[in-house]
């Protein structure tokens, strides 16, 4: 995936596309950087209103490539180091999404296949919880 960043986007504009891409991961900006394999603190969380332009530390526009091999801690180093964007990505699981801050080393392939896995079995277990019911 080839992700455009320039001033006129919004975070919004830029978690939708990774999140196409990656169905099981999405992306958050936080208005300060943290070291790989560390979580970023939710007080720290930017609106997905914001713009690009009003929020990263480099101003010249560009392009920023991901692609499924790439590691989830090198693809948010890359984001901070190319374009002065500080992100966190998070894996879904179930109904919730967690920081993949203790699995930076993991590519995003993996903790995509990894929030499939974790989503279908709770989806399942909750689909079989259902049928065991008895109706009145």
């Amino acid at each position: 995936m080839i992700l455009e960043i320039n001033d006129a986007k919004t975070i919004a504009d830029i978690r939708e596309e990774f999140t196409k891409a990656y169905p099981f991961l999405c992306i958050e900006f936080y208005d300060a950087p943290h070291d790989v394999g560390e979580t970023t603190s939710g007080r720290h969380l930017l609106p997905h209103e914001k713009m690009i332009g009003e929020v990263r530390r480099q101003q010249a526009p560009g392009i920023l490539e991901i692609y499924p091999q790439y590691k989830t801690g090198d693809v948010e180093q890359n984001f901070k180091m190319l374009h002065g964007l500080h992100v966190q990505i998070f894996r879904r699981r179930g109904d919730s999404w967690i920081q993949t801050a203790g699995t930076d080393e993991l590519t995003l392939e993996e903790q995509n296949e990894i929030g499939y896995s974790a989503t279908l079995e709770i989806l399942q277990s909750e689909s079989n919880h259902f049928k065991s019911e008895k109706l009145l």
